[in-house]
């Protein structure tokens, strides 16, 4: 999982030794990604192991709210940018088009989509790697709380983002979908993966706990703002791209039409990396909106 590359906090360095061990150790073995299946040993085990560094920061990162009178975002979202690769980012697959559903010109811009993940401690977030949902946040709500360095984490010395008025977002995960209210957005100083690159994430505030929830790898999709007229349905599906390739991923019908709204696919680059896109149905067009880089650390 792409967890590896944002160790998290001094709590856990402890078990840092072990576990890239282990992991050093499954990395030579094939493996293959799909949503909503259990993987294979070697992102299974890094999986479980990300997600618990991410659950301690989280844990840890409870504590002070520093005050910021005043934000030149722009300058904000330039300076994280510089801090966050994007070289990786690859060209996207045009898709066939389909039939119309929910997504059309007038609203495509209203909503933010991306693949959801839940925490050991049943924390649910998102992955932002190209900062596209900080920006899309920040053009929704503009009142914020930054901290730096050790005011963020003392060990890491990242950058946390907290807004002053709550932002609600749907979450859907295990066929269920929860009213979930945003935390913060952050992003690692510096990782313990050499190599790797450092990607930023959007937590929500737990919503139950989930039995397993270190151990079950759950993965699921969200949407903000909070929608209670959307309704999500998924199933295993194929696209065809304008070229003729056929690519096999999840399609999820948010307006219980039969019509695909949303679809997502993982592309192995290597046997340690993997690349994940997300597209929406505007107006039967299908639009890259969300991707995701999965790198392991070896």
């Amino acid at each position: 999982s792409a967890l590896m590359k944002r160790c998290a906090s001094y709590q856990v360095q402890c078990w840092l030794t072990v576990y890239c061990f282990e992991i050093r150790f499954f990395a030579k073995r094939q493996t293959v990604i799909g949503h909503f299946k259990r993987r294979h040993n070697l992102k299974h085990k890094i999986s479980i192991f990300s997600i618990f560094l991410l659950t301690v920061l989280y844990a840890c990162g409870q504590k002070q709210q520093t005050n910021t009178a005043s934000i030149n975002q722009q300058e904000l979202v330039d300076s994280l940018k510089k801090k966050v690769d994007q070289k990786w980012i690859m060209e996207n697959p045009s898709l066939k088009p389909t039939k119309s559903s929910f997504f059309n010109k007038n609203n495509q811009s209203k909503y933010f989509v991306g693949l959801l993940k839940i925490s050991g401690q049943s924390v649910p977030f998102t992955w932002d790697d190209n900062l596209s949902l900080l920006n899309f946040l920040l053009n929704l709500e503009n009142e914020i709380k930054v901290k730096h360095g050790i005011d963020a984490d003392q060990n890491f010395k990242g950058t946390k983002i907290a807004w002053d008025n709550n932002i609600s977002g749907l979450i859907w995960f295990n066929d269920k979908a929860y009213k979930a209210t945003v935390d913060n957005w952050y992003l690692f100083g510096f990782t313990e993966c050499p190599g790797t690159i450092i990607f930023p994430n959007l937590s929500f505030k737990k919503i139950a706990d989930i039995p397993n929830a270190i151990t079950n790898n759950i993965q699921g999709l969200t949407i903000l703002p909070y929608d209670e007229n959307i309704k999500i349905k998924s199933d295993e599906t194929i696209m065809t791209t304008e070229s003729g390739k056929i690519i096999k991923g999840i399609g999820y019908d948010i307006d219980n039409d039969g019509i695909f709204d949303i679809f997502s696919y993982n592309e192995d680059i290597d046997e340690t990396t993997g690349y994940t896109r997300l597209y929406i149905n505007v107006s039967g067009q299908w639009k890259c909106k969300w991707i995701n880089l999965d790198e392991v650390c070896v």
